[in-house]
């Protein structure tokens, strides 16, 4: 006599715990809002209180122009400028050039009088080169002012005062000169900050399929990391420069930072998941989107951000990688500063954490089997 066998589908569910269901729900309600908030605060926040505070300024003036310049700066625009007095004129442009500044003053004296240079570098970012702008036109109208001033306490009449202010309003004392000019091709800068994206969905979507997909080759996933993190900068590098012609420079300069840049956040994540499991994955996540990302200074350099911030987020991939493209796109290089250091260590980091978390879970298997 043979027995039915039962089939799945007659097998009865295994009754639900109302009071665990209710404790998710809860968890669901309160949780996923608070998430909200916070991703909001992540982005909102740095916006909000971004602005022109201790910007780093090169100026090089005889002393009684340095003396009148720094005092109006600092009534003017307090707080604005941290001033670094240089040498001359080719040293604020040096200063510039390798974005030790994001802009100088230089003042020079000859025998038809005063002649002012204010030194910009659009590529530093779009809110710089509009500030300083600004501030070469109030220098112009202030020297306006005083070539009028003196006319009168010389005793000139109505019609040479204003002899004296035609002439004025028509000179040009004051001259900008932009060492770092965006492209005519993306004559607002968009296409820097528009890297963000790419650069953080490229490597936090390699790193989660890697991990997912070669869930038992630990070292497969470094070698897939860095295939697609080097097709995937060539890739966007083709884009913004032979394309759209969106950004100059050297070439292969663009292409390594992009691909260090996704490798820095790939391989983070893939060490991160085989420490941690998929709890390594959300804080990896976490933690480009909503802390490196909105601190990297990709749209405005990060000096815009607040004091603290902007520094620290050129500690972590994106505001690094922000760096060296910034640099590479607009500066020849210059001014990359520890930026290749930083991308280094965060591959170099990823790759401990797979190495430890490969070891740790080579040793709880070997452990079950003996089990």
């Amino acid at each position: 006599m043979s027995t039915p066998r039962t089939t799945p589908a007659q097998v009865p569910a295994a009754p639900q715990d109302p009071r665990r269901s209710t404790r998710g729900l809860l968890l669901a309600t309160i949780g996923i809002p608070a998430v909200i908030i916070l991703m909001l605060l992540a982005f909102l926040a740095p916006s909000i209180s971004s602005g022109a505070k201790d910007l780093p300024l090169a100026l090089a003036a005889p002393e009684a122009a340095q003396d009148q310049l720094l005092s109006q700066l600092e009534t003017s625009a307090p707080g604005v400028f941290e001033v670094t007095v240089v040498e001359d004129t080719q040293a604020v442009t040096s200063a510039v050039e390798n974005r030790e500044a994001i802009g100088g003053i230089a003042i020079t004296a000859d025998e038809s009088g005063q002649q002012v240079e204010v030194v910009t570098a659009s590529g530093a970012g779009g809110p710089y080169s509009a500030l300083l702008t600004n501030l070469a036109t109030a220098l112009e109208a202030q020297i306006d002012a005083q070539a009028v001033a003196a006319a009168q306490a010389q005793g000139a009449d109505a019609a040479t005062l204003a002899q004296v202010q035609q002439e004025a309003s028509t000179s040009q004392s004051v001259t900008v000169t932009d060492v770092a000019p965006l492209p005519a091709d993306d004559p607002a800068g968009v296409a820097l900050s528009s890297v963000a994206l790419p650069l953080v969905f490229g490597g936090l979507a390699s790193g989660v399929i890697l991990s997912l997909v070669l869930r038992t080759s630990p070292w497969k996933r470094v070698l897939g990391a860095t295939a697609i993190a080097a097709l995937g900068g060539l890739c966007v590098a083709v884009v913004l420069q032979t394309w759209f012609g969106a950004v100059s420079g050297s070439f292969l300069l663009l292409w390594a930072g992009l691909t260090l840049g996704i490798a820095a956040i790939s391989l983070t994540l893939i060490g991160l998941q085989e420490l941690m499991g998929y709890a390594g994955i959300g804080l990896g996540a976490v933690i480009m989107l909503f802390v490196a990302n909105p601190l990297s200074g990709l749209a405005t350099g990060w000096q815009w951000l607040p004091s603290g911030w902007g520094a620290f987020g050129q500690l972590l991939p994106v505001g690094a990688a922000g760096t060296w493209l910034r640099s590479a796109a607009y500066f020849d290089g210059a001014g990359m500063g520890a930026s290749p250091w930083v991308l280094t260590a965060w591959i170099v980091c990823g790759l401990a954490l797979l190495a430890v978390g490969a070891y740790a879970n080579a040793r709880r298997g070997r452990g079950d089997r003996v089990s």
